[in-house]
């Protein structure tokens, strides 16, 4: 097992303004191995700063057991702090679906506890109450999964705190198979927060599941349009992009999106890279871009190795192109 990085964590060296900024950005872009090369040759950081930013780029590497190493000396020394908890939680959830189905139960666990431990600390965080309330839902009884407790915490949090709480009762209701009432509620509480863009994008991927395409394209447009948030408007082009290529919703607007979407991550970690490249792809396929689509097959091949449904639409995408 490699050796964890950064052995002079206790220092009380600060954290230089500057020095959170650069590597903000880099977090922003998902550029975890240059950050976590920049981070090797900084100076002495502050604790807890230098203690997340290693955590955060652990998790975006995947490099679990380092992670999980590294969270337990964090939380010795700052055993109440919400985002140290947090991240060591998501680790557990992250070990425990890379796992056997012998030990998968007792990470996710692991992994709830800590995540209780972190709301307690942070009672307000409305971020880990989503994490939690996701956890209950998609979790097996066996590891902890409890709907009852998602229908509490969503409840609760619809009564304090809007439109937060409306997009925690969309999981509650989708998870029960109530798309009607998903899309009523999202639609009422929009007369509200028109210009929300995370209710804006639940909307459209309501109405995505409800086949109405059109009017999903419309909804994540404005989404994208409404979002300050760098990486969270990202994720609406990106799906332009693939209701663009899988419903043909306006095929030049849906290029450019995805244009700019793997222009955002050029260089980067990011996850969902070789699925942009294959929707682009299919993009200019209907468009009668055959050279274009044929670039960018071996990018995707090279992503694809961990994802078999990948594997699948590049054989189907390949296929169509030799016919084409």
């Amino acid at each position: 097992m490699k050796a964890l990085y950064f052995i002079a964590v206790l220092s009380s060296f600060p954290l230089f303004a500057s020095d959170v900024s650069s590597y903000d950005l880099l977090l922003e872009r998902d550029k975890f191995s240059q950050l976590q090369q920049q981070l090797g040759q900084a100076p002495q950081l502050a604790n807890k700063e230098l203690l997340v930013l290693q955590l955060e780029t652990m998790l975006g590497l995947r490099q679990s057991e380092q992670a999980e190493q590294l969270a337990n000396q964090a939380l010795k020394h700052y055993p109440k702090d919400a985002e140290l908890l947090r991240l060591a939680a998501l680790n557990q959830f992250n070990l425990a679906q890379d796992s056997s189905i012998f030990s998968a139960a007792s990470y996710a666990k692991e992994g709830l506890a800590l995540l209780k431990e972190a709301m307690a600390a942070a009672p307000q965080d409305l971020k880990i109450q989503h994490i939690l309330i996701g956890f209950y839902l998609q979790a097996p009884s066996i590891a902890g999964g409890d709907t009852k407790e998602a229908k509490k915490l969503a409840k609760a949090m619809a009564e304090k705190h809007q439109p937060e709480g409306t997009l925690a009762t969309i999981e509650v209701l989708m998870d029960d198979d109530k798309l009607p009432e998903a899309l009523k509620l999202t639609e009422q509480q929009l007369q509200q927060y028109p210009e929300h863009p995370a209710l804006l994008a639940a909307y459209g991927n309501l109405l995505s599941i409800n086949k109405e395409p059109a009017k999903a394209f419309v909804q994540y447009q404005k989404a994208a349009a409404a979002a300050t948030d760098l990486a969270e408007q990202q994720s609406y082009l990106y799906h332009l992009g693939r209701l663009a290529a899988t419903e043909q919703q306006n095929p030049h607007t849906g290029q450019q999106a995805l244009e700019g979407y793997l222009a955002f991550y050029q260089d980067s970690d990011h996850a969902k890279t070789g699925w942009a490249q294959l929707r682009l792809a299919q993009i200019y396929l209907v468009q009668k871009q055959q050279d274009k689509a044929r670039q960018l097959l071996p990018h995707i091949k090279n992503q694809s190795q961990n994802d078999k449904r990948l594997k699948n639409e590049l054989k189907n995408l390949e296929k169509q192109l030799k016919k084409s």
